[in-house]
């Protein structure tokens, strides 16, 4: 009997539905034999879909990807999805051509295994954003991290992370040409990305460590096998690498929504930051634990901002023609005794949790009301508050501090803004809109630290600032070295080329002092000219002599 009009138009709406989001349809049997295809594979493969039924799809690819293929043939076998799978294939009377694969096996149609093809980006998997490794296509950690975050916002998601550790892989590059070690990075990639969620939720978290979030019941251990095979393939000397693992489901964990995604950011880049070998790294704590002393340490940190158990201590910046004080800088000084870190570690690990908007917050509205106060009483020397990178590219926190602005028109020239480098900013022209925002507004805005960031000529480059202050490692090296000093003169130079007044951090000493006014550094900071200091005078009134130098031998603290 034949099929009914409504079953025929089922089965094409059905194929237009697959058409959308792939060039041709394959259905392979579990010895890897085409046996049904349709679409454009001659464009795909060089041959008519008549002409590919019969052949092995590992034929039709490149030599090299043979192995790839079957993993992935073997993982679909087992039950498991594979997503955006990129490998080369040959065509007929053609050059090679890099196709994206998606695959899912079928139980009860024999167990085959049914797949789209579409030709994949120019470029192939090295080129789908920011974020991500040239060679193997996957993300760094801060990109891992926002993408778990994301997906960890699905209460349904049944989804488990899981950090592997390759040990050995650094020795194995040495023993790789260019060629060898591009491929093998490429392939490994390929195969992570093709087994994670969504086809595309996997990092590289180091030379030897890798992240994957994947779908409940993927067998990890397979996983594991399969990336060793891959090395060992690779290596001359057939070693490869040892592979291990450790895996958690964070939706088990006693922990609500945003304090889980900060938790699990925080865990992922302990394991990225982490030296020594791969095996010593993901095996040398338990990431549940690790995950719930992450959890812990949130919520204490959280709780110190909350409860404003902090102070702040103002450090003068003087002008270095005359060593008056031309403005403060505000320092946060942690006074909360549960507080697990000192000052240097809570900011840095309020911009590892996605904490820093918070913080700036509140730090932006007790310098505000401090200042407020005091400037009913006298007129005040500028103060300089601290922005993370994190916090400029923040709409919430743009929005708010323009609120918090706009409550306090009279701090207008009280108050001017430091960027930091402690987080690199993500989007430069987005920050830059801010700044121009701020200074439009009658607010200085400065870059701190340059110099000490990678990112830090970019910065220069994009972003229209009053001031540059430069890293005090630069200043304390000019009093060392000819090289040194030429490091300083030029970074120097470049600013005043491009209109911005310098800052010199970390001054001790006159000999410092001389040589920066020498080389036209307008400002500068440090103990030679005072300490952080809580109850420091604000006032125009009280700050109209040079500033006492500090005592000979007097001991740093950060900041």
């Amino acid at each position: 009997m034949s099929p009914s009009p409504s079953t025929n138009l089922e089965m094409a709406r059905y194929m237009a539905f697959a058409f959308c989001t792939a060039d041709a349809l394959l259905e392979i049997k579990p010895d890897g034999v085409i046996m049904f295809a349709t679409g454009a594979t001659h464009s795909l493969f060089g041959m008519g879909s008549k002409d590919i039924v019969g052949e092995k799809i590992t034929a039709l690819a490149s030599p090299e990807e043979s192995t790839l293929i079957l993993a992935l043939m073997k993982m679909a076998a087992s039950g498991q999805r594979f997503n955006d799978m990129a490998a080369r294939f040959h065509r007929r009377g053609d050059s090679d051509a890099l196709i994206t694969l998606n695959g899912y096996s079928v139980p009860d149609l024999g167990g085959n295994c049914f797949i789209t093809a579409k030709a994949a980006p120019i470029g192939g998997p090295g080129t789908r954003g920011q974020d991500r490794d040239s060679d193997s296509g996957l993300m760094d950690a801060d990109g891992f991290g926002d993408a778990v975050e994301a997906r960890l916002a699905n209460p349904d998601a049944e989804e488990e992370l899981t950090f592997i550790g390759l040990a050995g892989l650094p020795e194995l590059e040495g023993r790789l040409s260019p060629g060898e070690w591009q491929l093998l990075q490429q392939r490994i990639g390929t195969f992570l990305n093709a087994v994670s969620a969504g086809g595309d939720t996997a990092a590289q978290l180091g030379d030897d460590k890798f992240g994957l979030l994947h779908d409940k019941g993927l067998p990890v251990a397979d996983v594991e096998s399969q990336l060793q095979q891959f090395s060992k393939d690779a290596d001359p000397r057939n070693i490869g690498v040892e592979a291990t693992s450790q895996s958690l489901d964070p939706n088990a964990m006693d922990l609500s929504g945003p304090e889980l995604a900060r938790a699990v950011l925080y865990t992922i880049r302990q394991v990225a930051d982490s030296g020594g070998g791969a095996a010593e790294d993901v095996l040398s704590a338990n990431i549940s634990d690790k995950l719930q002393d992450a959890a812990q340490k949130i919520a204490l940190v959280k709780a110190t901002i909350d409860g404003n158990l902090f102070d702040i201590a103002y450090q003068p910046i003087v002008s270095l023609a005359n060593e008056r004080v031309h403005h403060f800088e505000a320092l946060v000084r942690i006074t909360d005794p549960e507080c697990p870190f000192n000052t240097f570690e809570f900011v840095c690990f309020t911009e590892d949790v996605g904490l820093a908007v918070e913080f700036d917050l509140a730090m932006c509205r007790k310098l505000m009301s401090r200042l407020k106060t005091m400037s009913e009483r006298d007129q005040l020397i500028p103060v300089a508050m601290n922005i993370s990178g994190h916090s400029i590219n923040s709409d919430g926190f743009v929005d708010e501090l323009q609120d918090l602005l706009a409550q306090n028109p009279g701090l207008h020239g009280a108050i001017m803004f430091e960027i930091t480098e402690t987080a690199r900013i993500q989007d430069l022209e987005k920050a830059n809109e801010i700044i121009r925002r701020l200074r439009a507004g009658g607010f200085h805005v400065c870059l701190d630290d340059f110099g000490s960031g990678e990112a830090a000529f970019e910065y220069l480059r994009v972003l229209e600032v009053d001031f540059v202050k430069i890293d005090g490692i630069y200043v304390e090296e000019s009093t060392r070295s000819s090289k040194g000093k030429a490091f300083l003169k030029a970074m120097s130079g470049l600013c005043h080329d491009l209109g911005m007044a310098t800052i010199a951090e970390r001054i001790e000493t006159r000999e410092e002092l001389a040589y920066l006014k020498e080389i036209g550094v307008a400002y500068g900071q440090g103990y030679l000219f005072g300490k952080p200091d809580p109850g420091a005078d604000l006032t125009v009134r009280g700050n109209d002599s040079k500033v006492n130098a500090r005592r000979k031998g007097a001991k740093k603290s950060w900041g």
